[in-house]
């Protein structure tokens, strides 16, 4: 019978390697957190942008064309979309963007560059908040809720809210002016 030896190198991992490993979790954790959160601020930056690109640019195609051009957020959820329209806030076909050729309907909770940020338009009247802004030739902002629902002249407060998570932002209109601050 031959004696037991002992192994050259004990089994498994000694505690110098387990801290090593753990350290090095530590610091990629440490680095990894504060980059997705900043992800989630672009996410809002880039949602708030594309929302105050529209507005922007209904209330310019509007004074540009002469005609009326409603803002709706009330057809289809979740959706921002642009709509030729007359004084009646009835769809005469939608408003295309000048370098897609392709209607102008923003959802930023689908798309890559924002997602999950959630869009609720507020355009007040009386104090309650409805879906749809009708923007005249002459730069007149009336609310509506639904075609020949006039609900009246566009009051103070006015946007669409943006959510993420906890997080919120308003991207505001001016019921006067028709000015778009965006945060």
């Amino acid at each position: 019978m031959q004696p037991a030896t002992k192994p050259a190198r004990p089994e498994g991992f000694s505690l110098t390697e387990i801290l090593i490993v753990v350290s090095i979790i530590a610091v990629i954790a440490a680095v990894a957190v504060p980059l997705l959160q900043s992800q989630d601020s672009k996410k809002f930056d880039a949602a708030a942008e594309e929302v105050g690109n529209a507005l922007r640019f209904a209330l310019n195609e509007a004074g540009r064309t002469g005609a009326y051009v409603l803002v709706d957020a009330k057809t289809a959820s979740g959706h921002l979309k642009l709509i030729k329209s007359d004084a009646t806030g009835a769809d005469l076909g939608a408003v295309n963007d000048p370098l897609t050729k392709r209607a102008v309907d923003i959802v930023t909770a689908e798309a890559s560059s924002s997602a999950p940020v959630s869009m609720t338009a507020r355009f007040m009247q009386g104090g309650v908040p409805y879906l749809q802004l009708l923007i005249g030739p002459a730069m007149q902002l009336q609310v509506f809720d639904g075609p020949g629902v006039n609900k009246g002249v566009l009051q103070a407060g006015s946007g669409i809210v943006l959510a993420l998570g906890t997080q919120s932002v308003t991207v505001t209109i001016n019921e006067t002016t028709g000015f778009v601050a965006i945060p």
